[in-house]
């Protein structure tokens, strides 16, 4: 009786493992373009930093074989003045063997990754220019970032008015960060040199007074409300068109045909 429970038992167990359970898909959740190319360049950044945690453990790979390398060749010696045995030569072989493979491994994985990034990097500008391109006086709010596409046209001269406004609203100076290109825009590749950060969190009263303002004499404007990677280090407003990225602005000067593909700010 106690077996004929078991089998049973098993036999259901089984027939619950080969019960092929349904699958329920739900439609995918649609983004806004600024979500996209926030996720975009989150995956990006991740695949950046695995790249270069290989390139940082190389060295040890490198130190290890070394190292092998050399106690193989001692062990050699050894093994013809019959101080160690044929399997602890044979070991030490082995170890050096598998170093080797380790390291041409690693190396193999960073030249792939460092294609595979170029690629991913070269589709994700291709695409956010794409995402981003808004009608003029179009308007955009997301929970990290708030754009609009201005239909003045903007340069740096504008700053001059956008400061006087703060002055008279609340009896002090514009809060500016960055007045064209900065350290900062340079280490995130960034072309800065026709806009100007603010430092203000656009939740707060100065923020959207700004913003108001921003609007209704149509100064384009990214207004983020945190830290967005490779978009921004941290809360603030940026007057002006998104930035492109330098290089492709270094290469559209000596290739003046090639289409405009602009990054967002940083």
């Amino acid at each position: 009786m106690m077996l004929f429970g078991l089998a049973a038992s098993i036999a259901a167990e089984v027939k619950k493992k080969n019960t092929t359970p349904r699958v329920v898909r739900s439609a995918p959740l649609a983004l806004s373009p600024t979500k996209l190319v926030t996720t975009r360049m989150m995956l990006i950044d991740r695949r950046k930093s695995s790249l270069q945690q290989l390139q940082n453990a190389l060295p040890l790979y490198e130190e290890k074989l070394t190292k092998l390398s050399t106690d193989y060749e001692a062990g050699k010696k050894l093994h013809d003045e019959g101080l160690i045995s044929r399997t602890d030569l044979e070991n030490r072989e082995r170890a050096l063997i598998n170093a080797r493979l380790e390291l041409q491994r690693v190396r193999e994985w960073i030249a792939e990754d460092d294609v595979s990034l170029s690629l991913a990097e070269n589709a994700a500008r291709e695409k956010t220019a794409q995402a981003l391109k808004m009608s003029p006086g179009e308007y955009e709010e997301s929970a990290t970032l708030i754009r609009y596409n201005g239909t003045s046209n903007w340069s740096l001269a504008g700053a001059e008015k956008i400061a006087k406004f703060f002055q008279a609203r609340f009896g002090q100076p514009l809060p500016i960060s960055a007045l064209g290109q900065s350290a900062t825009h340079d280490s995130m590749g960034l072309d800065h040199r026709d806009a100007l950060d603010i430092a203000l969190q656009p939740e707060s009263e100065a923020g959207r007074a700004l913003i108001s303002f921003l609007r209704t004499n149509g100064v384009p404007f990214m207004a983020f409300r945190s830290r967005v990677l490779g978009m921004s280090t941290g809360a603030h407003i940026h007057v002006g068109r998104p930035s492109p990225r330098l290089l492709e602005v270094k290469h559209r000067l000596t290739t003046p045909s090639v289409a405009d593909k602009s990054a967002v700010h940083g």
